[in-house]
């Protein structure tokens, strides 16, 4: 059956405490406020201008009706993820005795997102991360089986098992632009000097317990153990293992953010199938095309609307979210071209 969102004007009786009646409203031209010279503003008044401004408090009516839904196996996990949220920012609002401000934090949250308690903020929270399990599940649904081979075939690489000698610069935040300079130019000779003593036939082993700045892996030979593209974080240090044949090491240093860096491939373990790689190619592929498109997640949401049969009855409410979904497509699209 097809679900309608309704908005009607309920039938509200008021009274007050104190014996006298507040008039019964029982259709929209009664009066919510009355006026010393016999004016008042109506039912139909205070519904127009709720309907005028209220587009995106409604949206997220639908959509947490809708998400719960869908993902009802996600409530709690979307519960807990925002309790954990909440209480990570609890830590950068404290008093000058390090003591949690939750006035300070209140105040941030409404200036920011313009909520007034935590609670409501935390369901808001609750909301984008369901939100968000959404939009990459409408995103992976675009991903196509061409894309999936492709990325197999270009992108899919064997787990390498990987040895480096880590050169870091010695600098302080004391120093001048130029002092820094001086220290990073030390560092790559010292790199250097180190893929000289590997030409002469030292072993890799021994340079890296004398030389290496990585403290966690110099005493195991320089072991990363095996890594994959994205491992270490760095494109260029991920070019350079997978340029290498294995028993091959780096001929010349690779800089890095701590540094430079000197790798050795030791070994390559067997590329993973096509079907073992499909969820995360998948994955990698959905994020691109977020990535590369903000405004799926724009049409994400509006898609999961229309699949679960949402009509707003109000021709004027209706008007305003279309008017609304046209504003953020446009506004993301605005964000792309900056």
């Amino acid at each position: 059956m097809k679900k309608k969102i309704v908005l009607g004007v309920a039938i509200i009786t008021l009274l007050c405490g104190c014996g006298r009646t507040i008039p019964t409203l029982q259709d929209g031209k009664e009066a919510v406020v009355t006026f010393e010279d016999g004016s008042m503003i109506s039912v139909d008044d205070l519904y127009g201008e709720l309907k005028e401004n209220a587009t995106a408090m409604l949206i997220n009516m639908i959509d947490r009706k809708i998400l719960e839904k869908e993902y009802s196996d996600k409530i709690e996990e979307s519960k807990e993820s925002a309790k954990n949220y909440i209480a990570s920012l609890k830590n950068y609002y404290t008093d000058e005795k390090g003591v949690y401000d939750e006035n300070a934090l209140l105040t941030a949250i409404n200036r920011y997102y313009g909520f007034d308690s935590l609670e409501a903020f935390q369901e808001s929270v609750e909301l984008n991360y369901l939100s968000n399990l959404a939009i990459d599940d409408y995103a992976k649904s675009l991903v196509k089986d061409k894309e999936i081979e492709k990325y197999y075939k270009d992108e899919v690489v064997a787990d390498r098992e990987v040895y480096h000698i880590q050169i870091v610069p010695e600098v302080t935040d004391t120093m001048t632009d130029a002092e820094k300079k001086e220290k990073e130019e030390e560092a790559l000779n010292e790199a250097k000097s180190v893929i000289a003593k590997l030409k002469k036939g030292e072993k890799f082993e021994d340079l890296a317990k004398e030389y290496s700045d990585d403290e966690a892996t110099k005493d195991e030979n320089g072991s990363l153990g095996s890594i994959n593209k994205g491992t270490y974080g760095n494109d260029d240090f991920d070019k350079e293992v997978y340029s290498l044949k294995v028993g091959e090491y780096s001929k010349t240093p690779i800089k890095t953010t701590k540094g430079y860096e000197i790798v050795f491939i030791k070994s390559e373990s067997e590329k993973k199938s096509l079907e073992d790689s499909k969820e995360d190619i998948i994955k990698a592929l959905a994020d691109e095309k977020l990535e590369k498109d903000a405004t799926l997640q724009i049409t994400a949401m509006t898609e999961l609307r229309k699949k679960n049969g949402v009509d707003i009855v109000d021709s004027e409410i209706n008007s305003n979210y279309k008017n609304y979904i046209n504003r953020l497509i446009q506004a993301a699209k605005n964000n792309e071209n900056q």
